[in-house]
C-alpha cells in the first residue's frame, strides 16, 4: 500500500538548495565588498605614493642634467617612504622601487612626448624638462574570496599614475622691446608706451624692424638655453614661463617668426591643431573671440574697408582708423614711434578695444571720454561717441562679441610681456635685460595676413610676480 507523503515532506531539501544558491551570492558579495575594498585601499596608497614622489621630484627639476638626477632621487625616496596594503611600501627592494619615471616639457603626452629619466643626460637634453611622470606600474595582489570565481580572478591588478610639474608664473614667453624716450609726449610714462594704443610687436625692435623676440620658457642661464621651437609650444599656450624675470634679470631670446608659435597664441581665439598642438584644458580660449581688426578682408589691413562689417574699430572711432597700428619711423637708425608733437589722429591705429578710456574726473558719459582722447591722441571733436559703456572687448553680446565653440575664460587675450632692453641685435639665445612687466591686450589672431602680434598697451604691472608653484597635473 502506497504511503501518502505528509504536508511539507515535498519540500525536504529545498533549504539546502536555498542555501547553496545564496552562499554563492554571499560569497560574490563578500568578493566585492572585501576585495574590491582591498583593491580601492591599494590604489589609493598606490596613487598617493605617486603623487608623492611626482610632487617631490619636479621640484628638483631645474633645466640642468644635475636637476634631474636629484628628480629621480627624490622621487625614489619619497615613494619608498609611503605604504600600501597595510605594512607593504610603495617601494619594492629594487634600485628603482618599482617605479617608471619619465621627464617632459608638459603634463601631456600627446602634445610633447615624455622621455624616460635616465635618457636626460646633458644641461641640452634637460634645458625643457620642468614635469616629471611616476607610475608605479602594475601592482598584484591576492583575492581573498574572488577567487571561487575561477584562477583569472585569483589576482588582481592596480597602480598609480602622477604627473608634476610646474608651468611657471603669468608671463607670455614673448619680448617686446621699451622704446626710446620722447620729450615731445607728455603722456608717455611707461618704458615708452602710451596706454589704449595699439602696438605691433615687431614694429618695436629698434634695430631690426619687423622681426621679434621669443623668450626661452625655461632658461635661467646661457647654458640652458637651447632655441628649441617646439619644447616653447605649451608654455606659449598657456602664456607662461617658468620662473620670474624680475626687472633687471636676463632673458635668453630669440629672434624670427615662427608659425607654430604664432599658432599657440590662437589658441586664445580658440585655435587647436597639429602645428600649435595645444591643449584646451590648459589653454582654453578666451570667452569673447571677437577680432578688432581694421578689416576682415583677407590680404589687406585698411581700416576702411568692409565699412559694412558689424563690429569693427570704425563702429566706435570718428573718423574711422586708417591702420592698424602706431604709425613707427626711423629716426637716426633707430625705429620708434613717430613723435607725438607730429602726429595727427591717423597716425594712431586702433585705439581703446580692450579697456575703456580712464576719465580723470570720473566722468564716463561720451563726452567726457571722447574729450579724454582729444587730449591724448590727437583726436577731432566728438571722436569717441559711439565708445560702447563696457569697453568692445568686455562685451557679452551684441556686434562686439563673438563666443568660441570651446568652454572660454576671461582675460585669456591679456598677454604680460617682459619689456626689455633691445639695444644690441637678436639671434639665438641672445641675453635681453628686463625693464618691467606690461599688460598688453591681443586685438588679433597672429598667424594671419601678415603674420604679426597686434597688441594694446595696458600699463606697467607691479612685481609682485610669485616664482613658480610646482602642482599636480594629473
Amino acid at each position: 500500500m502506497k504511503r501518502t507523503p505528509k504536508l511539507g515532506e515535498h519540500q525536504r531539501g529545498a533549504v539546502a538548495i536555498m542555501v547553496g544558491l545564496t552562499l554563492v551570492i554571499l560569497v560574490g558579495m563578500l568578493a566585492l565588498v572585501v576585495d574590491l575594498g582591498h583593491a580601492y585601499l591599494v590604489k589609493t596608497g598606490l596613487q598617493n605614493g605617486a603623487d608623492a614622489a611626482a610632487l617631490a621630484g619636479a621640484a628638483e627639476l631645474d633645466g640642468t642634467a644635475a636637476g634631474v638626477v636629484r628628480a629621480k632621487s627624490r622621487a625614489i625616496g619619497i615613494a619608498r617612504q609611503n605604504q600600501y596594503v597595510f605594512a607593504n611600501p610603495v617601494g619594492t627592494a629594487n634600485a628603482d622601487a618599482g617605479l617608471d619615471l619619465s621627464v617632459g616639457s608638459c603634463p601631456d603626452d600627446g602634445s610633447c612626448s615624455m622621455v624616460p629619466i635616465d635618457s636626460v643626460t646633458t644641461d641640452l637634453l634637460a634645458a625643457d624638462k620642468s614635469f616629471l611622470k611616476v607610475h608605479t606600474r602594475q601592482r598584484s595582489m591576492a583575492a581573498w574570496f574572488a577567487g571561487v570565481f575561477g584562477e583569472e580572478a585569483k589576482t588582481l591588478q592596480t597602480f598609480g599614475l602622477a604627473v608634476a610639474g610646474k608651468y611657471g608664473v603669468d608671463i607670455s614667453p614673448i619680448g617686446i622691446c621699451a622704446l626710446p624716450t620722447d620729450a615731445t609726449n607728455p603722456h608717455v610714462t611707461e618704458l615708452g608706451y602710451e596706454r589704449g594704443v595699439t602696438y605691433r610687436v615687431s614694429d618695436a625692435n629698434p634695430l631690426a624692424p619687423g622681426t621679434m623676440f621669443w623668450i626661452d620658457p625655461v632658461a635661467t642661464n646661457a647654458g640652458s638655453c637651447s632655441g628649441d621651437v617646439p619644447s616653447s609650444l605649451p608654455y606659449m599656450c598657456a602664456g607662461r614661463i617658468a620662473f620670474t624675470p624680475n626687472i633687471g634679470d636676463l632673458v635668453y631670446t630669440n629672434t624670427g617668426i615662427s608659425d607654430p608659435q604664432l599658432e599657440a597664441l590662437d589658441s586664445k581665439f580658440g585655435v587647436f591643431n597639429t602645428k600649435n598642438k595645444c591643449d584646451p584644458a590648459s589653454a582654453p580660449p578666451d570667452r569673447n573671440i571677437k577680432e578688432y581688426a581694421c578689416s576682415n578682408a583677407k590680404g589687406s589691413d585698411g581700416c576702411l574697408k568692409n565699412a559694412t562689417t558689424l563690429g569693427l574699430p570704425k563702429d566706435w572711432m570718428n573718423p574711422d582708423p586708417a591702420q592698424p597700428s602706431l604709425t613707427f619711423v626711423e629716426i637716426g637708425g633707430v625705429n620708434q614711434p613717430k613723435p607725438w608733437s607730429s602726429r595727427t589722429f591717423a597716425d594712431y591705429g586702433i585705439l581703446w578695444s580692450g579697456a575703456r578710456p580712464e576719465v580723470a574726473s570720473g566722468d564716463n558719459t561720451d563726452a567726457a571720454i571722447s574729450s579724454r582722447w582729444n587730449s591724448l591722441y590727437h583726436a577731432p571733436a566728438n571722436a569717441a561717441t559711439n565708445y560702447p559703456q563696457t569697453a568692445p572687448y568686455a562685451q557679452t553680446s551684441g556686434d562686439f562679441f563673438s563666443a568660441p565653440v570651446l568652454p572660454g575664460h576671461a582675460d585669456r587675450r591679456m598677454i604680460n610681456m617682459a619689456m626689455v632692453d633691445c639695444s644690441s641685435v637678436g639671434g639665438i639665445c641672445r641675453p635681453l635685460r628686463v625693464l618691467g612687466i606690461g599688460r598688453f591686450f591681443m586685438q588679433r589672431k597672429a598667424n594671419g595676413n601678415d603674420k604679426d602680434i597686434y597688441v594694446e598697451f595696458g600699463g606697467l604691472l607691479d612685481s609682485s610676480f610669485q616664482n613658480a608653484e610646482v602642482r599636480l597635473f594629473r
